[in-house]
């Protein structure tokens, strides 16, 4: 790649579409100012914030876990001025980012030989890779002293990280793709060395588990002299959340605001802070020696103390049963609101390092209601979270904790199962109802969705597969016919959703089917994309401006003449006109080689489905032309690369955008003349060359020529010769073989005899090929007609 990439998008609200499109979680920055880089104050707007110090604030924490919505793109960007856009990386989006600056970081990218992605304002450069699975740590040179010294200029922005994206312009200028985003690299481009000390060349090993904290069972007053908890109550009872996997840190807030909320001054709480910081484990949750300063807990101080004091909350089983309710300090029951409608923070206990209770997602809208809910009755020690980080993930994996889920997006369900996490999930249920209410549904819900993991296919077979079988019966555009009407009934009717393959070798008539079957879908009104990995887009138009008009390709390769311009002709050609208004309004080509804007991947051309798809109603029938010529974004062998982009296809398009590819194959030539009579494995043989394909393609199917002994002895008319009167009145045609090869819904092998017209590009379907007719023929017949 020499320069920029030249990219259509040209707002930063298209590219967060395309964006989330791609399957990555974004959000605005600023880009002016002493916040620069900053997540941009409109977070606030769409629900992405928290409070502190009373006040509302950006957080892009739930964007590590769910990626944004459309909606919320259009609230962030509706005024232009003052943002940028980034990309969260880790599990979320599947992608990490290596960061080089300055020169030092340039010469390094230099010497590990790897791409530009993204060319920062400054001039530095980002590189993209894939996740690996695990939890990767976003570190910066400047503070991990090691990386800056072994790697100068190098950042990594993993889990937890984000990193600016174009058309995002800030003061030292802006930000361009110079290699297709849909492309990241694998992991094998970098060096094990490298890849070993940012955690990118194997999972992390599971802590050893962290000395517990010496507590001295609490033998006096349950109350001080001004009616409060004890000091050394409440440090006890910290220290028994550290022991039961509470982190230190969590627990030292809980001590520090049940010191504020029972009246303690700042210096009386400052020594029993103190007094917690001297006996909580010197080890922390990884089990490495990071002793917990005083400092430390001086600071939680303060940001409790900064906050009003609330009414005491300490759990009642901390207190004796038998104590008389003048002498527990005032500690009282939570009250509960009548209603769904909670005024006020609830306090809902933090996931710890270790724990056993079962965690309930619920975005921002959900919280308070769920958390509320749970205060009513809660036996199993359930946890109710906004969102969780990727560390606090793999820590419910370690713990062997459950998730539930409200309403889980794909995003979310790809990166829980990614993650290896045990999750359910919670549809369809009703937050607004008051508190003792929603905790029954709560209750019901998280047991019919434990129980739904016990069924087995009964859900699939008495509610999926019966909306399937609907959905399959009304999809209409999702089912694209070739024209040949014998092919398409042996195929159920046409193309359906998943993935088909058109094998033939170069010249042999399948680029010329496939753009048939293009031009008879689209002349229906049926979107087509065609993206052409060999061909240009020039060309391919051509071709079918050459059958429907009859202007010579030959003349709309040159352009024509000075005295004749092929444009001319065009302009009042009234086919070129009804072509333009009747095939061109549903037939997108796109040139997928790298030369307009970026090589289309599977993950580029999933973002074109999608827009497709929200333009017409209907998934596209998607003409990929052809197979080896496609980005496969890895640096395995070639055959290796194939299997993994027609599986990539399979899955992307086929299963999750319920979309039809037609995949264009090209095969060895082998003999083709005695490939009619040949066993079908023989046949499925030539693909063998191009991976896997035969075995995941739902119909495989080949075009070959058909011997000049075979039309004899099936009684076809011979084709004309070239320049024959015959072929001046009929148009010049040869035969071919249409082998239906693999046909997973239906029976194969189906062959037939097909006359192709290479002028027009027409084809017509001649008749049935019974091969027992052709098997007392020399074996050697067939093949003059290559």
């Amino acid at each position: 790649m020499t320069g920029p990439v030249t990219r259509r998008t040209n707002t930063l609200h298209q590219a967060g579409l395309e964006a989330i499109a791609r399957g990555w979680s974004v959000l605005p920055v600023q880009v002016e100012g002493e916040w620069a880089k900053r997540p941009a104050y409109v977070l606030v707007e769409t629900g992405h914030k928290e409070e502190r110090d009373g006040k509302s604030v950006p957080a892009w924490k739930g964007l590590q876990i769910v990626p944004p919505t459309e909606k919320d793109l259009a609230i962030w960007f509706a005024k232009k001025a003052g943002k940028g856009l980034a990309v969260v990386t880790g599990a979320v989006s599947s992608l990490i980012i290596l960061d080089f600056d300055g020169p030092d970081g340039e010469k390094l990218r230099q010497q590990l030989g790897l791409p530009v992605h993204v060319r920062t304002g400054s001039g530095g450069s980002h590189v993209y890779f894939e996740h690996p699975g695990w939890p990767v740590a976003t570190l910066n040179s400047k503070a991990k002293h090691e990386l800056g010294q072994r790697w100068t200029g190098l950042d990594i922005r993993g889990d937890g990280g984000y990193a600016i994206i174009p058309p995002s312009v800030n003061p030292s200028g802006p930000y361009t793709w110079e290699s297709a985003p849909g492309d990241v690299l694998p992991l094998s481009r970098l060096p094990d060395d490298l890849r070993a000390f940012l955690g990118l060349l194997e999972p992390p090993k599971r802590p050893e588990p962290r000395p517990a904290a010496t507590v001295t069972s609490y033998q006096g007053s349950r109350q001080d002299g001004q009616g409060r908890p004890p000091g050394e109550l409440l440090v006890g009872r910290a220290l028994d959340r550290v022991n039961s996997g509470e982190g230190r840190n969590n627990a030292g807030m809980w001590l520090a605001t049940q010191l504020r909320d029972n009246g303690y001054s700042r210096g009386e709480a400052q020594a029993v802070m103190r007094d917690y910081a001297a006996q909580v484990p010197v080890q922390d949750a990884h089990g490495r020696h990071d002793p917990y300063s005083e400092s430390e807990a001086a600071a939680t101080l303060a940001s409790a103390y900064s906050r009003p004091s609330r009414e005491p909350w300490e759990d009642r089983r901390t207190l004796s049963t038998s104590t008389p309710a003048a002498n527990r300090g005032d500690v009282r029951d939570v009250t509960l609101p009548d209603t769904f409608d909670v005024a006020g923070p609830v306090p809902v206990e933090p996931i710890g390092e270790t724990g056993t209770g079962p965690v309930i997602l619920t975005g921002d809208n959900a919280f308070q209601q769920v958390a509320a809910a749970l205060q009513v009755r809660n036996v199993d020690g359930v946890v109710a979270r906004r969102a969780l980080s990727a560390e606090e993930v793999q820590r419910l994996v370690a713990d062997r904790r459950a998730l539930f889920v409200l309403n889980p997006s794909g995003a979310q369900e790809r990166a829980f199962d990614a993650a290896g996490v045990e999750w359910y999930p919670l549809q369809d249920l009703q937050i607004r109802q008051n508190p003792e209410t929603l905790n029954q549904a709560l209750t019901e819900a998280m047991t019919t969705a434990w129980e739904a993991s016990l069924q087995g296919s009964v859900p699939f077979l008495e509610r999926d597969l019966l909306a399937l079988a609907d959905a399959r019966l009304n999809r209409g555009g999702h089912t694209y016919p070739t024209g040949l009407a014998a092919f398409d009934e042996a195929i159920g009717g046409g193309f359906y959703d998943g993935l088909h393959v058109l094998g033939g070798v170069t010249g042999g008539g399948k680029t010329a089917l496939a753009l048939a079957v293009a031009q008879f879908n689209a002349q229906a009104g049926r979107p087509v994309l065609y993206v052409t990995y060999e061909q240009s887009r020039y060309e391919l138009w051509g071709r079918v401006i050459s059958s429907n008009t009859g202007v010579p390709l030959r003349q709309l390769r040159t352009g024509g003449t000075a005295d004749r311009p092929v444009s001319g002709q065009l302009r009042t050609n009234e086919r070129y006109q009804e072509l333009t208004r009747s095939v061109a309004p549903h037939f997108t080509v796109i040139e997928g080689d790298g030369f307009e804007g970026g090589a289309w991947g599977t993950d580029r051309i999933a973002a074109q489905v999608r827009r497709m798809k929200a333009a017409y109603g209907a998934a596209p029938l998607v003409i990929l032309d052809y197979l080896q010529r496609m980005p496969s974004g890895s640096d395995k062998e070639k055959r290796h690369q194939i299997d993994e982009v027609v599986m990539g296809l399979q899955v992307r398009l086929g299963r999750e955008l319920n979309t039809p590819v037609l995949l264009i194959s090209s095969v060895g030539r082998g003999k083709y003349g005695e490939l009619v009579t040949a066993p079908l494995e023989e046949r499925l043989g030539v693909f063998k060359e191009s991976g896997g394909v035969e075995y995941t393609a739902y119909t495989a199917s080949l075009l070959y020529p058909l011997g000049s002994t075979h039309i004899q002895a099936l009684g076809l008319e011979d084709p004309p010769a070239t320049g024959s009167s015959r072929a001046a009145l009929k148009g010049l045609w040869k035969y071919l073989v249409l082998d239906l090869a693999k046909n997973r819904e239906g029976e194969a092998p189906r062959q037939w005899v097909v006359r192709w017209y290479p002028a027009t590009g027409k084809f017509e379907l001649i008749q049935s090929i019974d091969p027992e007719q052709l098997n007392d023929l020399p074996p050697s017949s067939g093949r003059r007609s290559r």
